[in-house]
């Protein structure tokens, strides 16, 4: 099964992460934010496979 391209906006990833956009922004504004965005024009997207790569990955690091 070929799995679909997707790009997500602020208020999913936050939604998708279980986090509020501020704390996203906030992130973003110091630098610390884990996961790159995309940018757009003015806005922000992060690639949805991008996303879960980083969920498995801290999901491992827990198990280890």
């Amino acid at each position: 099964m070929k799995m679909e391209k997707r790009l997500i906006n602020i208020k999913e990833l936050a939604l998708y992460l279980g986090i509020s956009t501020q704390t996203i922004r906030n992130q973003l504004s110091q630098g610390t934010f884990l996961i790159k965005p995309i940018k757009l024009g003015r806005l922000l997207r992060w690639d949805k496979k991008e996303v879960d790569r980083f969920i498995d990955k801290l999901l491992k690091q827990k198990d280890n």
